[in-house]
């Protein structure tokens, strides 16, 4: 994620197809990132830690988004060296506080010290190292998914473990019934980066279309998401065959 804080927005897509291949392929398509989602698709627990390794040799970054904001995996996805955690749906600054002190190595937050997993190197990597990667380098993003939330960015960007704030306009839409080209919901993407940038954190946001990534990157988003591999494919076979007929 240091590419991110330097500056440039970088580029990603959803991981929710459990395989090796997929990953191949979204690296060699150019994507910065992934996000390997276990909100909305299988993933089991093995299969993102086997993920995680193969998304990090194609030279991508490991984001995982966690299947709620209870906090169960933090600590076994941190320990396979994930690069950061998005956490869904949160709605309070207190537990957003919460699980994302569980990501910061104690004294200072509640992680605990696992040299020797992966993220370690299996002992391997310097012990300092160890624990400047876990608290400075490691992404703690929480996603941000209702009007009322959203509106109140700055308090969520000012607690202390948060270095992350991510736009869900999917579910935005949903409670509110405003779609993302409303006026009024880029006037509230708008002001999500600008309370990112004065805290000193990082932005993210899903876009629907490339056209819509393209002006989030314009805009100054530090990670921008553009559709999914399950999606990508399903898409592009069902082009092939109106095509084909």
């Amino acid at each position: 994620m240091d590419r991110a804080r330097s500056g440039r927005g970088l580029l990603g897509t959803w991981v929710k197809i459990p395989a090796f291949e997929t990953v191949e392929m979204l690296a060699h398509a150019g994507f910065d990132f992934v996000v390997l989602d276990m909100e909305h698709s299988p993933l089991a627990l093995d299969r993102v830690y086997e993920l995680i390794f193969a998304t990090q040799r194609m030279g991508m970054a490991a984001l995982v988004r966690l299947p709620d904001h209870l906090g169960t995996p933090v600590q076994p996805l941190l320990d396979a060296g994930a690069d950061g955690l998005l956490v869904p749906r949160i709605t309070s600054t207190d537990v957003a506080a919460a699980i994302t002190a569980r990501m910061v190595f104690s004294p200072v937050g509640e992680r605990g010290l696992g040299f020797t997993s992966r993220a370690g190197r299996w002992s391997l990597m310097p012990l300092p190292e160890y624990l400047e990667r876990g608290d400075k380098q490691c992404l703690r993003m929480i996603q941000l998914e209702d009007w009322k939330t959203l509106e109140a960015t700055e308090q969520f960007a000012a607690l202390k473990h948060v270095n992350g704030l991510f736009v869900g306009l999917g579910d935005l839409f949903l409670s509110s019934g405003k779609p993302a080209n409303a006026p009024e919901v880029q006037a509230l993407v708008g002001k999500v980066l600008q309370a990112t940038q004065a805290a000193g954190k990082l932005s993210g946001i899903a876009a629907g279309t490339p056209v819509e990534a393209k002006s989030y990157l314009a805009m100054g988003y530090s990670l921008v998401m553009v559709s999914n591999d399950a999606t990508l494919f399903g898409k592009a076979a069902a082009e092939m065959v109106r095509a084909s007929r």
